[in-house]
């Protein structure tokens, strides 16, 4: 109930500012079209369909998906800005009111976005609403394609995100893989799969559903407070979710940031005291127990937590360079509580307008327990850590405008978590 007093106590105090407020409009329409390919050409990566034909899921080209996009959260939306002098005590009113929208199969304004309103000074604010996660808000920095299905987060590996490959297996009582009927569909719509491999297993494949949205490189933050600094190029913030009815709540996010011409520098972190290890570990445990009946043990209710390091540096007009380093245990690549950790470099070579090329390598090391690891067709464990990387060239017509193209790829010990993607796009901003 304090949560929706405070809600309505500063929407009402705001409300008749906005009527008077300099309101501006600016937004991004993005399309693509992939070529996406997942476990093709692995020999532990084959399963049987529902022909009882092998079958390595060839490739499948498409454009459409929830998100407005193929294989990231979807950029595409229009966004208001409001901002109000409040006479000559030097705090103004502000806020802001965005909508996603999808270009391939539009079904009008319904994509996740921001939504706050807040006072700032010359140099404190704060903001209260939906927000941007406080942890993602440095991506650009290291990532050259974000936003796109070439991107480091989610389905990449290359840092943490809301939506990948994730893969999990169900144990019967002589711990051998479980035998079920056979059907599939894309994980990246969002819907549950049982592919059975090799005649012998269960797999299943889902998205995360948006589990820990707004604490890894993707997703937005409901019912949160900001308080922030901002002095020259240094950025402080800290992020809260207050409200009661938010998935998150009693999250907290940290970023710390400074932004010169030439280079910028980042630490932020992400916590939650709830108890995500149902959420996020995918049932294997659970599964055996119920099969074999043993007794379920205490789940460990510790909080998870993501944080990372990072940097990004241009030579001249033409080459700029970036690094970061990431620990993780929500939105890991394997979907684990365990987590692990993630190197990522980049580099761009161009200007602001013309030809660009630009990519990025990451490095992912998982840390989930030896119980709960796959294991291929001739019974032995798998590991989890991968390779992932990505390439491709832009064509800037204006600091608004781009058509681009590239190829990424995911290679894990884990031969069902490897997947590529080839893609073609165009994007323009307003």
């Amino acid at each position: 109930m304090k949560q929706k007093i405070l809600t309505l106590a500063v929407a009402a105090a705001l409300t008749p500012m906005v009527a008077h407020a300099d309101v501006t409009l600016s937004g991004v329409v993005q399309a693509e079209a992939a070529s996406w390919e997942v476990a093709g050409g692995d020999e532990n990566a084959y399963w049987i369909d529902s022909n009882n034909h092998p079958n390595s899921e060839g490739r499948q080209t498409f454009t459409n998906d929830v998100a407005g996009a193929i294989l990231n959260e979807g950029p595409n939306g229009i966004q208001f800005d409001f901002n109000e002098k409040l006479g000559d005590s030097g705090v103004s009113a502000f806020g802001r009111y965005a909508a996603g929208f999808n270009t391939s199969d539009n079904n009008g304004l319904d994509g996740k976005a921001e939504a706050w309103a807040g006072l700032k000074g010359s140099n404190l604010y704060m903001k209260y609403g939906t927000l941007t996660g406080a942890y993602k808000s440095s991506r650009d920095n290291v990532d050259p394609w974000s936003y796109t299905s070439l991107q480091a987060s989610g389905t990449g590996g290359g840092m943490t995100g809301e939506t990948f490959n994730n893969v999990s297996s169900t144990l019967n009582a002589n711990n051998r893989r479980q035998v079920a009927p056979q059907s599939y569909t894309y994980f990246h719509s969002g819907v549950n799969q049982n592919i059975t491999v090799n005649n012998e297993y269960l797999v299943s494949r889902d998205s995360t559903n948006g589990m820990g949205i707004g604490l890894t490189n993707e997703g937005f933050v409901d019912g949160a407070l900001e308080l922030g600094v901002k002095m020259g190029g240094f950025i402080a913030r800290i992020q809260g979710v207050l409200d009661d009815r938010s998935n998150m709540n009693g999250a907290g996010l940290l970023e710390l940031r400074y932004a010169a011409p030439n280079f910028a520098m980042w630490v932020a972190g992400a916590y939650t005291d709830l108890d995500l290890q149902d959420r996020v570990s995918g049932g294997f445990t659970d599964i055996k127990d119920t099969v074999t009946g043993e007794t379920k043990q205490e789940e460990d209710t510790s909080g998870l937590a993501n944080w990372k390091v990072g940097g990004s540096f241009k030579l001249g007009s033409l080459i700029k360079f970036g690094l970061q380093y990431e620990d993780a245990e929500i939105g890991a690549f394997e979907n684990n509580p365990d987590g692990g950790t993630y190197i990522l470099s980049s580099l761009e070579l161009g200007g602001e307008t013309g030809l660009t090329f630009a990519g990025w390598v990451g490095l992912y090391r998982s840390d989930i327990a030896e119980n709960q690891r796959m294991l291929d067709k001739d019974g032995s464990q798998m590991d989890e850590d991968a390779l992932n990387w990505a390439v491709g060239v832009k064509y800037l017509f204006s600091n608004r405008t781009m058509i681009y193209g590239g190829y990424r790829q995911t290679d894990s010990d884990n031969d069902y978590r490897d997947e590529n993607v080839a893609v073609l796009g165009v994007r323009h901003s307003f």
